[in-house]
Parts: structure tokens; sequence; C-alpha cells
């Protein structure tokens, strides 16, 4: 079970148990219960396995130039470096290479295109060609590369905590929201007591329940959209 369905799960049942708390309306919570899981499940898990496969293989790049650069300003072999950089990729870049054993070192780094789709691995290639055709000192080629290489990255780990702190925000917003509206049936016993005879009541409510999930869904647009200039 991944984290994103878990998360599901535990906010369905919270998300129902509050809504039924409000409203005494067992449909309105099942729906609501129904909504927040297959919204989960379908859309969410969907979103941020996409996203983390996405991060995972950048990081993957990222090591794998890193790697082939110092291993060639020290071995100056193609195959040397290959090798070397390959060893610290997981098994996803393994099973990629286990198509092209029989392509040549220089032809293995220009169809890895497809399994690194990132800029910064075209230009990657480029410096490699270059370096193949007329020599020089890797290092001074690469020298830009690797700055980008760099800050590429770090652009990602400050992504990241960015939306660590968007959460935890978002999420205080939404329990104090939830909260009030708990709290109004046991203080203002009367008051909830008349509102609840009302038929749109529950439908109000749900209507919240509507809102959080969008609201959801943007937050979680914004977290997984991180430009890459990779």
């Amino acid at each position: 079970m991944s984290k994103s369905v878990l998360i599901g799960i535990i906010l369905s049942i919270i998300f129902a148990f509050i809504c039924y708390f409000a409203t005494e309306n067992i449909f309105v919570s099942f729906a609501v219960f129904a909504l927040t899981l297959f919204y989960f499940v379908l859309v969410i898990q969907r979103r941020f396995n996409k996203y983390f496969k996405m991060i995972k293989k950048f990081h993957s790049c990222y090591y794998f130039i890193n790697n082939f650069i110092v291993s060639l300003s020290v071995k100056e072999s193609i195959n040397g470096a290959f090798i070397s950089a390959s060893e610290s990729l997981g098994q996803d870049f393994k099973d990629e290479q286990e198509g092209i054993q029989d392509l040549t070192e220089n032809e293995k780094i220009l169809y890895l295109k497809r399994f690194f789709p990132f800029h910064l691995y075209f230009l990657f290639t480029d410096i490699i060609v270059l370096w193949c055709e007329q020599g020089g000192d890797i290092l001074t080629m690469s020298n830009y590369l690797s700055n980008e290489c760099r800050e590429t990255e770090e652009y990602i780990i400050f992504c990241q905590s960015e939306n660590r702190k968007i959460v935890v925000e978002f999420s205080l917003l939404w329990t104090f929201s939830l909260l009030i509206l708990s709290i109004l049936r046991l203080v203002l016993a009367d008051f909830y007591h008349s509102i609840t005879q009302q038929a749109f009541y529950p439908y109000a409510v749900l209507c919240i329940f509507l809102i959080l999930l969008f609201s959801i869904e943007s937050l979680t647009k914004r977290m997984t959209k991180i430009d890459i200039r990779g």
C-alpha cells in the first residue's frame, strides 16, 4: 500500500467522522468518505507516483553525470567511466542497461537520453562527444554543466522544503476550520438543533468538504509542479 493511499484512508475516516458528528447524516458522511478515498486512490496516488519517479530519475541523472565526469578525469576511459558511474544507480537503471548490452559505451550514453529526458543530460552527451573527438580536460569542459547540475539539485531540495512548510500551514488551517465546525455542536447546542432541522444543512456541510478536496487538489498540483531546469 502506497503512502498516498494510506493517507487517503486515514483522511477519509476522519472526514466522514467529522461530517457525521456535525450532521448526523449517514448518507452524506458516507459520500464524504467515498469521495475522499476515491480521490486519493485515483488522482493523488498517480500524481505523486509520477512526481516521485521524475525526482528519483533526476537524482539518478545527477549522480550519473557527476560520477561519470570524475571517473573520466581519472581513468580517461569512456568504458571505465561508464562502469563506475553505473554502479551507484538503482535497479531501474540496471534494468534499462540490460537491453543495451550490445551497444558500445558511446552508444549507451546516447541511448540513455530516453532514460534521462533532461536538458542537462543532453548537454552532457554533447560534451562527451566533443571530448571523444577533440580531447582536453573534461573537468574544465564540464564546469558549466556541473554548476547547472548542482543548482538544479539545490532547487529541487528547496522546493521540497517549501512544500513541507505549505503542507503544515494548510493542515493547520483546515484543522482549525473543521474543529470549529465540530465545536458548534457542543457549544451552541440550541443553534445546532435548529439548523440541523433545515434540509440544506447536510448538503452545506458536504460542500465544505468538497471545497476541502478542491483545496487539496490545488495544493498537490502546486507541490508536484517543479520546473526542473535540467
